[in-house]
């Protein structure tokens, strides 16, 4: 029973992340709580679903666009850095302050983002060398938080690749679950080095993200960026007063 509901929970949790950025641990955590899976265990089941389920979400979102692969390749190596050290927090600390902490910054922007109209619904021209350097400091933030709980990075990343790349959402969506892929695969190994496996709950779980995932990319590719607003504001709503008030 435990290994259905896993299934289930990983099929709607993908289904909503890869269509908004909002994160499958908002759906995943409390729920695998309630099952009485670990912490570590979790954090483990979500790097893993992630390595599988990011580079068809991808795929669906920049089939037919150009890539910007010295971005991605920079962004991912400096992502790599804050990936390790969350390992570290996520095993050995309390995650309530920094829940709090996100949870703040999430509402702030989805609510920039709800008032901010044309905000990722358009591609933007390429912006000058220095602002779209500007994006490689969130490199570490990103890549720290992917691992440690991970969701609204995809919200995050939106925005930060609006306003230095000029990427509208399906470019940002796409970008991101690019980037995060090595990010993914590290905090697996890390997190299965030190023991927190389960080959049957990863591997229903692997099996509902993908099918989650591809079908939720999909569609928000073809429903286009204002359906991916809606989302993002409504998803990562949910999510920001759910960190910010532990519900």
């Amino acid at each position: 029973m435990k290994i259905l509901f896993v299934f289930l929970t990983c099929i709607l949790s993908s289904l909503l992340s890869s269509m908004s950025g909002g994160g499958t641990g908002i759906i995943n955590f409390p729920i695998f709580l309630s099952l009485g899976i670990p912490i570590p265990l979790i954090l483990s089941m979500g790097s893993l679903n992630g390595v599988f389920w990011v580079l068809p979400a991808s795929r669906n979102y920049l089939k037919g666009r150009k890539i910007d692969w010295k971005f991605l390749i920079i962004f991912s190596l400096i992502g790599l850095v804050g990936t390790y050290f969350s390992i570290k927090a996520a095993i050995n600390t309390s995650q309530r302050a920094f829940e709090i902490f996100v949870g703040s910054i999430i509402l702030v922007l989805v609510t920039y983002t709800y008032f901010k109209k044309d905000l990722g619904l358009v591609e933007k021209k390429t912006y000058s060398k220095f602002r779209q350097a500007l994006a490689y400091p969130f490199a570490l933030l990103i890549g720290f938080y992917e691992n440690f709980f991970g969701s609204g990075n995809g919200i995050v990343f939106s925005l930060m690749g609006y306003y230095t790349k000029g990427f509208d959402f399906i470019d940002s969506l796409g970008h991101y679950y690019l980037a995060c892929f090595p990010w993914l695969v590290f905090g697996s190994y890390l997190f299965i080095s030190k023991g927190y496996f389960d080959f049957w709950l990863m591997s229903f779980g692997i099996i509902g993200s993908l099918i989650g995932s591809y079908f939720g990319s999909k569609y928000a590719r073809y429903k286009g960026n204002k359906f991916i607003k809606i989302l993002l504001v409504i998803i990562g709503g949910i999510l920001g007063l759910k960190l910010l008030f532990g519900l």
